[in-house]
């Protein structure tokens, strides 16, 4: 939502606010009963109202709703709400106290600390409580729209990457050089080797498998999507007698951490696809680093040429699609950096391991 519309929104109702209470003084000054037919007495009170009600209201607007209750704490909630509550009435009690004392000053000349009965001040302390409950509800109901609001039109943008990164990756399924070089390259080790071709007829399995099914859910373990990448530079590896010039390496424990399904592999797939030099050894150099809370990937390739210049239509998922896809899901806890030279390309990307903390699909 945007800011001004919130803007306008509490505007509103501290506008509101103010029109019923005047509103009410109106019908009360009616009242042979009245204790409030000076004008003057009730802006006094009017204000130390609104300053009691707008206390409340944006407490739980702004701290308590967002800290407690969106966090499912709701006990916590309550009792901090309570507390709250019962010291804002007290707080405006001691404040009508001392606002009376001035006036006597100011019209008397005379210090002394005015002080209400006991049912006077039962009855101001009840009184501002009301107000203070009453704006803390709205408040509550204010920001629970407005998350509300927000987390909806997220996840709308959420789906809408999903779709598109879906649709990407179909794409890149559709293009057949890498899974026709694949084929070819087995068929020749058919003849040589049949037990190699037979392993690396089962990685390609595992490869189609994963892609066509596996990376539907919103959450896969790392440790899948490590492996999916061992078959991938496997695979890769087949096409040239040079087994040494992709490295791949992965340092801490990797078991039961999630992250979202083909985050790494874009960034490979294109390593491999502009890495020049695949005689050399190191030309690709992959590597995965777990430390407590964190999950560091890094993919460095040589490259004869900047990226940026090349005039050939890249296949797979855009850098940009990327980075919006990253932050709908990781939002600001994740880093991408992406370096650019005239001899490496090197992309690194950290990504948090509390992924509880995180909004999903």
């Amino acid at each position: 939502m945007k800011k001004s519309v919130i803007q306008l929104l509490h505007a509103g109702y501290w506008l509101l606010y103010q029109c019923l209470f005047t509103f009410i003084f109106m019908l009360s000054r009616n009242a042979s009963s009245a204790d409030l037919n000076d004008w003057d007495d009730w802006l006094t009170l009017l204000t130390i109202a609104t300053i009691t009600g707008g206390a409340s209201f944006y407490t739980f607007y702004s701290w308590l709703m967002p800290r407690y209750l969106t966090a499912g704490r709701i006990s916590t909630f309550v009792r901090s709400g309570l507390l709250a509550i019962i010291g804002l009435a007290s707080v405006a009690t001691v404040i009508v106290s001392l606002l009376f004392t001035l006036i006597i000053y100011i019209l008397f000349e005379k210090l002394d600390f005015f002080l209400f009965t006991f049912k006077d001040n039962i009855w101001l302390i009840s009184g501002f409580a009301l107000l203070a409950v009453a704006n803390a509800f709205i408040g509550t109901v204010f920001r629970g729209f407005i998350t509300w609001y927000e987390d909806r039109k997220e996840k709308e943008a959420l789906i809408s990457s999903k779709l598109r990164t879906e649709l990407a990756l179909l794409k890149a399924q559709i293009n057949p050089h890498f899974l026709f070089n694949t084929l070819n390259n087995i068929d020749i080790l058919i003849e040589h080797d049949p037990g190699t071709a037979s392993v690396y007829l089962n990685k390609l399995s595992d490869l189609l498998r994963y892609i066509l099914y596996e990376i539907q859910a919103d959450w896969i373990p790392l440790s899948r999507e490590l492996e999916y990448i061992k078959k991938y530079i496997d695979l890769q590896k087949i096409r040239t007698n040079n087994d040494e010039f992709v490295t791949f390496e992965i340092i801490g424990p990797i078991d039961g951490i999630n992250i979202a399904p083909m985050i790494f592999v874009p960034f490979i797939e294109n390593a491999f696809k502009h890495a020049a030099n695949k005689r050399n050894p190191g030309a690709i150099r992959i590597s995965v680093r777990v430390t407590d809370d964190q999950v560091q990937f890094q993919c460095i390739n040589a490259a004869g040429r900047k990226l940026s210049a090349s005039t050939e239509k890249p296949s797979g998922l855009g850098n940009s699609l990327l980075k919006q896809r990253l932050s709908l899901i990781y939002k600001d806890a994740h880093q991408l950096t992406l370096q650019e030279n005239i001899n490496e390309y090197a992309v690194n990307l950290i990504l948090p391991i509390k992924m509880h903390e995180l909004s999903a699909y």
